[in-house]
């Protein structure tokens, strides 16, 4: 009998004691050069230790997001979060509790928390928080309050850590100081005895390639021209890897080259284009590569209004492309020894013939270098500094009515007056944008006329010495209806070349 009452004792504590729950973690660390992080490693001994006193198990392949921002201003994306969210939904999840170091470790957006919430109840999963030493469950209304707190807690501090970040870093690209890693050319600085950054200064290694990337392109070689030079003298990128033309823009748009500390505010999530538009500029402490001519001139060329960044093939002939056929308005190509409509062949015209009329020689020069070697093209060609800041100004504006111009083109409107209303909006604000357009493209093409070939009255020499990606970015320019007037060629076989051009000014 004392027996079976000892074995009936020994079978009712087994019965009693709590049946282990089978965890898996999920494992997240940003990145933080100072080491007071914990690491994913040292996060998973942490939660182990911590789980077996509440009889979790942690099993199965942990979820590692390492050196992965979990706030809404986050720029890498979360594998391991989104493999995480997918399993919980699909049932692949194969454990009892998710297991997080802390509240933060998953998510700094309490709406992605509310999400993980939802999914944890319908699931059946507790939620198990180490720093906390707490098994949450989801079916209960005080747990699910509780996490809904940490939550937006934890949203709000990174709210207030981010807006410390943009205030510093304001802050500091007022004063020109430098962030970040240095460009191509530069190095960084530090200070021996504290180890914090002082300055960028020239890398002698590295500062050949923007140095004479600047020279090549204030010269008007192409971008495809010069990478493919600079691969064949053995530049490199810090990679290994050959310069592309796409970084050589890139490289040739960075302030830093000219002196100056760039402050985009609101970069996250927009295109370059966007960030350029909207930075702003500040004297730097550190010394430039290039002059501050050469700088503004490089950058006015590869940001001018009408400048392709694209071409079909390498350029052969100066005025290809850019004349047009003046019965079907295509453009004008160069097939052998004369030119042709490209689309359908309305027009045809002796090469030499046009080419002589509108461009010449240094002994009979044609339109357009009679008008480079004129004295009213100083009057013209009269860009100084400020123009550059006007044009700056006039880009961000522009920039500014356009979004408008979305904002109102999405509205929906409540009555028919209001429609009206906003037609109207919508009008003028097209009137606007095309006023300033008109002005950028003033401002702006005089100056990357000059910056390409320096008129006077010997320019014929200049003209010929130019690479021919100079030669036909002057032409296109000048031969524009802003200008010298878009050149159409009309019909007329037999007819002197004189007699079938004619161009068309705005």
């Amino acid at each position: 009998m004392a027996y079976i009452d000892s074995a009936a004792r020994s079978i009712g504590a087994v019965s009693a004691a709590p049946s282990m729950l089978r965890g898996r973690e999920y494992l997240r660390v940003s990145q933080d050069k100072s080491g007071r992080q914990r690491s994913v490693t040292e996060q998973h001994d942490d939660n182990e230790r911590t789980t077996v006193h509440h009889q979790i198990t942690i099993s199965g392949e942990p979820y590692v997001d390492n050196d992965r921002s979990a706030s809404r201003y986050a720029s890498k994306a979360r594998d391991g979060f989104a493999r995480l969210v997918s399993d919980l939904e699909s049932g692949a999840f194969g454990a009892d509790v998710l297991v997080l170091w802390e509240n933060s470790r998953y998510s700094r957006r309490a709406l992605e928390w509310l999400q993980l919430m939802d999914v944890c109840e319908r699931r059946g999963k507790k939620i198990f928080i180490t720093a906390d030493n707490r098994l949450y469950d989801l079916s209960h209304w005080k747990d699910r309050r509780n996490l809904r707190e940490d939550a937006s807690d934890s949203e709000t501090e990174s709210d207030k850590i981010s807006m410390r970040n943009r205030r510093t870093a304001a802050a500091m690209a007022e004063q020109g100081r430098p962030n970040g890693v240095p460009p191509h050319g530069y190095k960084a600085l530090y200070d021996e005895k504290t180890g914090k950054l002082i300055n960028w200064v020239e890398n002698p290694d590295e500062s050949a390639v923007p140095k004479e990337l600047f020279k090549r392109l204030r010269e008007g070689h192409a971008l495809k021209r010069i990478a493919r030079d600079f691969t064949e003298l053995g530049y490199v990128n810090r990679s290994g890897r050959p310069f592309s033309p796409e970084h050589l823009r890139s490289m040739a748009l960075r302030p830093a080259y000219g002196g100056y500390r760039v402050h985009a505010p609101k970069s996250r999530g927009r295109t370059v284009k966007a960030q350029q538009e909207e930075s702003t500029l500040s004297k730097a402490t550190w010394a430039a590569l290039v002059d501050e001519e050469t700088f503004w001139a490089v950058r006015r060329m590869l940001l001018a209004p009408e400048r392709r960044t694209t071409r079909t093939g390498r350029a052969k002939h100066v005025l290809t492309m850019t004349m047009r056929c003046d019965v079907c308005g295509g453009p004008i190509s160069a097939i052998g020894d004369n030119y042709l409509c490209r689309d359908k062949s309305c027009v045809q015209i002796k090469k030499a013939d046009v080419d002589q009329l509108l461009i010449g020689d240094a002994e009979q020069p044609g339109l357009l270098l009679s008008y480079l070697a004129s004295d009213t093209v100083y009057e013209d060609f009269s860009a100084t500094p400020e123009d550059a800041a006007e044009v700056e100004r006039i880009a961000a504006e522009i920039k500014r009515l356009r979004v408008e111009k979305t904002e109102m083109e999405r509205a929906e409107p409540e009555s028919l007056s209001e429609a009206r209303m906003i037609g109207k909006g919508i009008e003028g604000l097209d009137k606007k944008i095309s006023k300033l357009e008109t002005e950028q493209r003033q401002l702006t093409a005089p100056a990357v006329l000059t910056d390409l070939i320096r008129p006077g009255a010997d320019v014929a020499a200049r003209w010929f010495a130019a690479p021919i990606t100079a030669r036909r970015e002057v032409a296109r320019l000048l031969f524009s209806a802003d200008w010298l007037g878009q050149v159409r060629i009309m019909r007329g076989r037999g007819v002197p070349a004189a007699k079938r051009i004619k161009r068309r000014r705005s």
